[in-house]
């Protein structure tokens, strides 16, 4: 039985900012949380780059907080309805605005712009210039 069983994905994201630290047990709780009811949109995936900017370059000390990032992420952009596989102009401009309001440049958001670029079959809008 885990200390996050009865934690709400919120409360762990919270706990996780305010402690700037994030740890395997608190990705898989939160991991648990999204398979269960957690539909992954933008307000969620914004969350997400708040608590990754609060962990900064301690998010390189849990391979699971990247991997976790990067899929959440990658899963609204690329596996979207309207524009499957692809990256369209709105939401590139979007990401493009999220890395401007929360962007590090650790090691997640690295890893998150290698994945798109190699998943994404089209990108466009701002994050062309990201991804050089």
């Amino acid at each position: 039985m885990s200390v996050y069983d009865e934690w709400t994905a919120d409360e762990i994201l919270e706990k996780v900012m305010r402690d700037s630290l994030v740890d395997a047990d608190e990705v898989r709780a939160l991991e648990r949380r999204l398979q269960r009811d957690w539909v992954v949109d933008r307000s969620e995936v914004e969350l997400l780059f708040r608590v990754n900017q609060a962990l900064g370059e301690r998010a390189e000390q849990c391979g699971e907080w990247t991997e976790f990032f990067v899929n959440h992420v990658a899963r609204l952009l690329i596996m979207d309805i309207d524009t499957p596989g692809e990256i369209d102009q709105a939401e590139g401009d979007w990401l493009a605005g999220m890395l401007d309001q929360y962007g590090t440049g650790n090691s997640a958001e690295s890893a998150l712009l290698g994945a798109l670029q190699r998943s994404a079959t089209r990108v466009s809008g701002r994050l062309v210039e990201r991804l050089g």
